[in-house]
């Protein structure tokens, strides 16, 4: 049985994380922006896993695309390189939401139209990874608080509309497929 691990951006990540699967580890890695180069990062989260003492698999890797120029995957990509570099040997699945955790929740805009009462100003982007979905959010929440909204919207989201509408959130859904998630399988 998995009994995985989160390293995570920020704090709604933390808090999301914690309230969708219970009794594992979470823990902020430190730092982020896209100011932070990739190796620092990997640096600090190889850090992280040697201080785990191989207790947890797998472990998760979750950061935001934030405004760097590579694409997700490639980022994804890039820091699992860098945390190998650093000598983790450990299975760890690198995740990186496009561009940042808010916008895995205008992903399902009938969730956000529902809890806005159903009045949003304009439609869904057309491509919900690639734009400022704090921004979107603030458009549509002026009182908009990632540690509270944030985390009540991602709750309420449907996973499968996520999946269908989001590419970044797919891969962190496929990367769960050993875990025990319960929201990941909830359907509205």
């Amino acid at each position: 049985m998995s009994r995985p691990a989160f390293l995570v951006d920020g704090y709604t990540e933390k808090l999301i994380v914690e309230e969708l699967c219970p009794g594992s580890k979470v823990r902020r890695i430190g730092c982020n922006g896209n100011t932070v180069s990739i190796d620092a990062i990997a640096k600090l989260v190889a850090s992280q896993i040697r201080l785990m003492n191989t207790q947890f698999h797998p472990i998760f890797i979750v950061i935001d695309r934030e405004d760097r120029k590579e694409e997700a995957h490639a980022i994804a990509e890039n820091l699992e390189g860098q945390i190998r570099l650093h000598g983790i040997n450990e299975t760890i699945r690198v995740v990186v939401c496009d561009r940042m955790i808010e916008n895995w929740n205008i992903a399902d805009w009938e969730n956000l139209k529902s809890s806005v009462g159903n009045e949003l100003p304009f439609d869904k982007p057309l491509n919900t990874d690639c734009c400022n979905g704090k921004s979107q959010l603030r458009q549509h929440l002026p009182n908009y608080q990632e540690t509270t909204d944030g985390v009540r919207l991602f709750k309420s989201a449907r996973p499968s509309v996520l999946v269908e509408n989001s590419p970044s959130f797919r891969r962190l859904h496929d990367a769960l497929y050993d875990v025990n998630w319960w929201w990941k399988s909830k359907e509205l």
